[in-house]
């Protein structure tokens, strides 16, 4: 192989720390930025820059150096992701591996058309005409991919990254690489050629097979994911209306037997003439009233879940307050009613028993303002909740399985067309719903 050929196969570096650095980009538009205005385009410019420089400084490295180099230049890419997005270590690993195999693609394409039309035009000293190639092949490609991109954030926010995934797309990109490269580690190797161009293809070919595979792999992810959220989230419902129609037929006994009580309380009375047995006896009957008066909502489904709540706030401790006008909740399905106050109250619960005896507190409000339903809970809670996007943050470890009764309560409100804010303020954590009450409208899930 002439030297003339060797040079041309030697990709100049800042191919590649331009195609990587767009990758980046391409990640960075399509999902929720950790940084941005001056100060993010300032540490992109940075890490381009730092990009740039090493891959220069570094350009035409082989053997014992060269896996060296690129770790260097994985772990800039690496950098940019995480601090540019709001991912988990997980979640950056997993893009750095895309964004890698996008930019060896890009570089690799883009190098082999300027080499086709250098070696039959002699476009060798045309600085103009290799900008105006690396602006036409790289604008078409990261065009293509950041719609590729934007349709993969379709019906699902956030993809959740376990080590599984990882190691998945590293072994692939990995395997990817290792092929793509073996010809430019070793001109004589299995996967080389004996021209230029031969090696160009394989390396092009490889790459484009690699990124394939990784698309394909993150569609089935997603997929995956989104059928075992759509499970749970059906299985919360389902659950949380199980509840209520145990709690329902749990009324419904007690309310026959309390009313056979007080029948049996009339005939004592009646009988009994001592003015202290009949005291005790009109204050039991005081009594049977006021639990008759409990959570007599308007409502029946809110009735079971707040008797149910009620009960279990009783036996631990918890001071439940509620001030409802469950007929406002005509309009909902019975499904509805019961999955979303279940949730509320679940969450509002949960967080309310980890608090000191005293500071159990929670409440419960429904009323109506002009044209819409408003409904509110709040507890204490002493810890310190992040949010996003209006929405508290989970802060259990595997956070594939929870926050979906959060989820839950989201697609209930917007199936009629409303709207979730969770907020804190000085130790209270309030979780806000507004649902227009104009023709109760219905939007599906």
């Amino acid at each position: 192989m002439n030297s003339n050929t060797t040079a041309i196969l030697n990709t100049p570096g800042y191919y590649y720390a331009i195609a990587y650095i767009l990758s980046c980009l391409i990640i960075i538009f399509t999902n929720k930025r950790r940084r941005k205005g001056w100060r993010g385009i300032l540490i992109h410019a940075g890490i381009f820059t730092a990009l740039v420089f090493f891959m220069g400084l570094t350009d035409g490295i082989r053997k014992w150096l060269f896996i060296p180099s690129m770790c260097v230049i994985i772990g800039l890419i690496l950098a940019d992701l995480y601090i540019g997005c709001e991912f988990t270590v997980l979640q950056a690993c997993y893009y750095c591996v895309k964004a890698f195999i996008n930019g060896e693609f890009a570089a690799s394409l883009c190098w082999q058309i300027y080499y086709h039309f250098y070696g039959k035009a002699t476009y060798e000293n045309s600085s103009m005409w290799k900008w105006t190639e690396m602006l036409l092949v790289y604008g078409v490609i990261y065009i293509c991919l950041y719609l590729i991109e934007k349709s993969l954030h379709k019906d699902m926010e956030e993809l959740q990254i376990t080590g599984r995934e990882l190691l998945v797309v590293a072994v692939i990109s990995g395997a990817v690489f290792a092929v793509s490269n073996l010809s430019y580690l070793d001109r004589n190797g299995l996967f080389s050629g004996g021209m230029a161009s031969d090696i160009f293809i394989i390396r092009t070919l490889v790459d484009l097979s690699g990124l394939a595979v990784l698309y394909a792999y993150h569609i089935q992810v997603k997929e995956v994911q989104m059928r075992f959220e759509k499970d749970t989230l059906q299985n919360i419902m389902d659950m949380q209306y199980r509840n209520y129609k145990l709690s329902q037929e749990s009324i419904d006994l007690v309310n026959q037997k309390y009313h056979d009580l007080k029948h049996q309380i009339a005939i004592f009375k009646s009988e009994i003439s001592t003015e202290k047995t009949s005291e005790y006896l009109e204050q039991m009957e005081r009594e049977i009233k006021v639990f008759e008066a409990q959570n007599k909502t308007g409502n029946k489904v809110l009735d079971a879940v707040l008797m149910s709540k009620s009960v279990y706030c009783q036996k631990h401790g918890i001071e439940m307050k509620i001030m409802v006008d469950g007929g406002l909740l005509d309009f909902m399905d019975v499904v509805d009613v019961s999955a979303l106050f279940g949730n509320m109250l679940d969450n509002a619960i949960e967080s309310a028993e980890k608090q000191k005896e005293e500071k159990r507190l929670v409440g419960l409000y429904i009323s109506r303002e002009k044209q819409f339903l408003r409904i509110r809970t709040e507890n204490y809670c002493a810890e310190k909740i992040n949010f996003k996007n209006g929405m508290p943050i989970t802060t259990k470890k595997d956070k594939r399985f929870h926050g979906y009764g959060m989820k839950s309560m989201q697609k209930t409100v917007e199936k009629y067309g409303g709207s979730v804010v969770a907020s804190q303020r000085d130790y209270w954590f309030e979780l806000k719903i507004l649902i227009p009450l104009n023709g109760s409208k219905i939007n599906g899930i």
